[in-house]
């Protein structure tokens, strides 16, 4: 039985146990060791108070926090769930106004690109739900709420088998391992939008990827994807391939602060098509359907179809539906990828390089087709004016958040982490010829600079390309928030004139600037 003394202190423990019992239940055993210890309980009456607290909070979830973000475990610490999100608000203004596309000053009809204009954006607003269960699974479900990929809703699903470091397995909408610039998250990249490398990588595709980690420093993934979602678009789908191997020698060699990574990629794509009108090329309706077989925004997200590839469809409007064709083109591309990273401390330097090929086939008319090759780059020098060092953000072949080592805070004069950040980034498309066809055409290439307004000159070649310079400035706040202030020149290699652009006298461009401002939210 318990004395009036010792059942007032138990009791008075047992509550403070009670009140915070998920924060102190790693403390429980401490506190009654240390009753029992100053003679208030008996080792008995010890063992009895713990079991039962014990028994009560083996079945309690617990709550965790990090950097912002809740995560709801299980007492056993084998099932999770956890809510994410992001805000990316950014303004965009360019240099490109109707007076440089128009003499008559009447202003700007764009029927396609719809890119010209300045002004506010949601680039991304997403939230996700990811965790475990039964402790060897995970999955993360990510849904588009604007911006992004527009009216594709699901932007990441998938679940997957992590038990084993060395080889652990993927299956549903998940990032394929091409790219370094892809496979770090849009809340962690180093300016506000990616290159002209990133233009032309699978990203987001429906598949199964094994990965691993087997060894200290060495990372490998393969996955075997689909390249369309749309069922509708999927006529001549095959399966498509990725692969990518890392090393971080900094890390082989266990110098924690630095990362000298290298890392090699491929894939190679079969897939579908569906030529469909391109908007008006005037003011007059038309029913000439194409096909995208690959295509280049300008740098900073500037204007659209900087350099554009066609394929032809078929021409009558019998065939389908809101003047689409019945047929698809098929498109077999080919591609490897280089990647390099060299960071000491608060400074990095980066880069890509990849080459890959196309060839499309009309399906209307075997005869029709079209080819090219494109290369594409970038290289990065970044600087941490703050001192936080770089390899504290990169884990198994990827960077993660940068995290200030004092978060902003006005009162104690802390600033956060600022970053200085410079990139020079680029394409070429070379080879780049149209075969037996008078619908196909290229956009900002040779061709269209020499003035051939149906930029469809068969067998004869239209390569094109351009190089975008980004200077940014990076202000992350705390683990949450960041602000980035962007400014990017691009120059196109041909002087063209927009197409499906109606009315006026058209000017050829030959160059755009881009400044960009984005406050961005994350959790």
């Amino acid at each position: 039985m318990f004395s009036n003394k010792k059942l007032a202190v138990a009791v008075s423990g047992a509550v403070l146990l009670m009140a915070g019992q998920v924060a102190l239940a790693d403390s429980t055993t401490d506190i009654v060791d240390a009753l029992v210890s100053k003679g208030v309980l008996t080792e008995e009456e010890g063992k009895l108070i713990s079991k039962g607290h014990t028994s009560k909070t083996e079945k309690t979830p617990v709550i965790k926090e990090k950097d912002g973000a809740f995560t709801l475990e299980s007492a056993n610490g084998r099932n999770s769930i956890q809510m994410s999100g992001r805000i990316h608000f950014d303004y965009k203004n360019s240099d490109i106004s109707d007076k440089d596309l128009y003499q008559s000053g009447r202003g700007a009809k764009d029927f396609d690109t719809k890119s010209l204009a300045d002004g506010f954006e949601v680039r991304r607003a997403r939230l996700a739900f990811k965790g475990q269960f039964a402790k060897d699974f995970d999955y993360l479900i990510q849904g588009n709420l604007i911006g992004g990929n527009g009216s594709n809703i699901v932007d990441e699903a998938y679940f997957g088998y992590k038990r084993y470091e060395a080889a652990s397995l993927r299956f549903g909408k998940f990032k394929q391992p091409f790219g370094l610039e892809q496979l770090t998250s849009s809340n962690n990249i180093d300016f506000m939008e990616r290159s002209f490398n990133d233009q032309l990588v699978p990203a987001k595709k429906m598949g199964a990827m094994v990965y691993g980690a087997p060894v200290t420093g060495f990372t490998y993934a393969a996955s075997i994807y689909q390249k369309n979602d749309d069922e509708a678009d999927m006529k001549t789908d095959a399966n498509s391939y990725a692969g990518r191997i890392t090393a971080n020698f900094a890390e082989i060699m266990g110098n924690k602060d630095a990362v000298l990574h290298v890392g090699l990629a491929g894939r190679d794509e079969t897939y579908s098509v569906v030529p469909r009108t391109s908007g008006n090329e005037s003011k007059d309706v038309t029913n000439v359907t194409r096909g995208t077989v690959f295509s280049f925004r300008g740098g900073g997200r500037g204007i659209q179809n900087l350099y554009r590839a066609q394929i032809s469809g078929n021409n009558s409007l019998d065939e389908g539906y809101n003047y689409s064709t019945g047929y698809t083109a098929s498109v077999q591309s080919r591609a490897i990828g280089l990647e390099g990273i060299a960071a000491y401390g608060p400074i990095k330097l980066q880069g890509e390089y990849a080459t890959t090929g196309f060839d499309a086939i009309d399906g209307s008319n075997s005869n029709n087709k079209l080819t090219a090759d494109v290369r594409t780059w970038y290289g990065e020098a970044l600087w941490i004016l703050t001192g936080e060092k770089y390899a504290d953000a990169y884990k198994k072949g990827v960077f993660g958040a940068l995290k200030p080592k004092n978060d902003f805070d006005l009162d104690s004069g802390n600033l956060g982490l600022w970053e200085l950040g410079f990139r020079v980034d680029g394409f070429s498309v070379d080879n780049a010829t149209i075969a037996g066809s008078n619908v196909s055409r290229f956009q900002g290439s040779t061709q269209q600079s020499n003035g051939v307004d149906s930029f469809n000159t068969v067998g004869t070649p239209a390569d094109g390309g351009a190089k975008s310079y980004t200077a940014g400035v990076k202000w992350i706040l705390n683990p949450n928030t960041r602000v980035m202030l962007n400014y990017t020149y691009t120059h196109f290699d041909y002087a063209f004139s927009p197409i499906d652009i109606d009315e006026g006298t058209k000017n050829k461009i030959n160059s755009e600037k881009v400044l960009g401002i984005r406050t961005q939210l994350m959790f």
